[in-house]
């Protein structure tokens, strides 16, 4: 995974040092995405950051993917720096000592294991994305991701962003109508539909006018899901071209004040759907792909022009909100139950790291 650092302009050579301020918000309670499960095929080990920390997150030669915290109870030596898989086994670079699917210590060079487990992180799979689950006490997930119809004829084309910012901040955008018109140029005609709160999970309808890749101005509804403060999902269904394109903003927490940004999507298109069973998947997949490549360059744009007010914005506790502020009060008060009960906010200013430079990648597909 290339993963790029937005640089402000004029900033290029001067590192951000980080505020002595304590940040606003703290890392919020959830599944958040660390990647996506192309990235891991059976035997691969990679290395994520992860709400301050490092996650080592690794597949089996069976398929199943796990996250552990990353240094060996052994000696502590980092999993991630030369770790294998053997079988079902995450093997450590120092001592091989191995350690197997529940995080127990099952072999050693040296004879019988000591009683030592990896710290696990709950981890899981859905919609063609990764996600690690985070808890302020390291509680168990007290809510699943739902079972939803989100995924393409592909995998997610995808690229990732550094810059300073908060996942709440990030989110907040889906529920700010009215900054769409002067900043992105989308009129917001209305809602589609009441929204509702279904406990973790947040459902909006509305009715944009923008003009869509290849298709010109449209008129047309989009389906709005956040998944706690992990991500959002977009989903523009088109029927009238064959084309169910899906959305993905994906803010997970790396450090106090700083996401990382993924940014995927991927399509379904009805075409070639009366071509013979051995030509379908490969046309489907291929047109799809296509249509995906125009949609996530429309995205890419969008949200861009988000990330310079996001990574210099400073967040406001008790904004002067007006009447066409949209939902951004109801989505502050929802946002609330992903935080400790005894979280206590004061405003600071934007709580920098230090940049480590503007590497362009090219979207990826997984």
């Amino acid at each position: 995974m290339k993963i790029r650092s937005y640089t402000p302009p004029g900033s290029q050579s001067q590192l951000q040092v980080a505020s002595p301020a304590p940040p606003p918000l703290p890392y919020p309670n959830g599944w958040f995405c660390v990647g996506f499960s192309t990235e891991w095929l059976p035997g691969v080990v990679q290395t994520r950051t992860f709400m301050g920390e490092d996650l080592v997150i690794y597949r089996t030669r069976s398929g199943k993917l796990r996250a552990s915290r990353p240094y060996c109870p052994h000696l502590g030596a980092h999993l991630g720096a030369g770790g294998t898989v053997d079988g079902e086994q995450l093997v450590c670079p120092f001592h091989k000592f191995s350690f197997d699917v529940d995080g127990k210590c099952v072999r050693t060079p040296f004879g019988p294991p000591p009683k030592a487990s990896l710290s696990l992180v709950e981890i899981t799979e859905a919609y063609g994305i990764v996600w690690a689950w985070h808890h302020h006490n390291g509680d168990a997930p007290s809510w699943q991701l739902p079972e939803m119809d989100l995924t393409g004829d592909h995998a997610p084309v995808y690229q990732v962003t550094d810059l300073a910012s908060h996942p709440q901040e990030v989110g907040e955008n889906a529920f700010d109508y009215w900054h769409i018109e002067p900043l992105h140029g989308v009129e917001f005609i209305g809602e589609a539909s009441p929204a509702r709160e279904d406990g973790p999970i947040y459902h909006l309808e509305s009715k944009i006018n923008r003009q869509l890749p290849l298709l010109g101005q449209r008129q047309h509804v989009v389906s709005t899901t956040a998944f706690g403060l992990g991500g959002t999902c977009v989903v523009a269904d088109l029927p009238e071209f064959g084309i169910y394109a899906v959305n993905w903003v994906l803010p997970t927490a790396i450090a106090p004040w700083r996401v990382r940004l993924h940014l995927a999507v991927s399509s379904r298109v009805t075409w070639g759907r009366n071509l013979p069973d051995f030509l379908r998947s490969q046309a489907s997949s291929g047109a799809a792909r296509a249509v995906s490549a125009g949609i996530f360059k429309a995205l890419k744009r969008d949200i861009m022009t988000d990330v310079p007010i996001w990574h210099h914005k400073r967040y406001v506790e008790h904004p002067k909100l007006s009447r066409k502020d949209g939902l951004i009060g109801e989505y502050r008060k929802w946002a609330s139950k992903f935080y400790p009960p005894t979280n206590l906010r004061t405003p600071s200013p934007r709580s920098g790291v230090e940049d480590r430079g503007d590497v362009l990648s090219r979207p990826k597909t997984g």
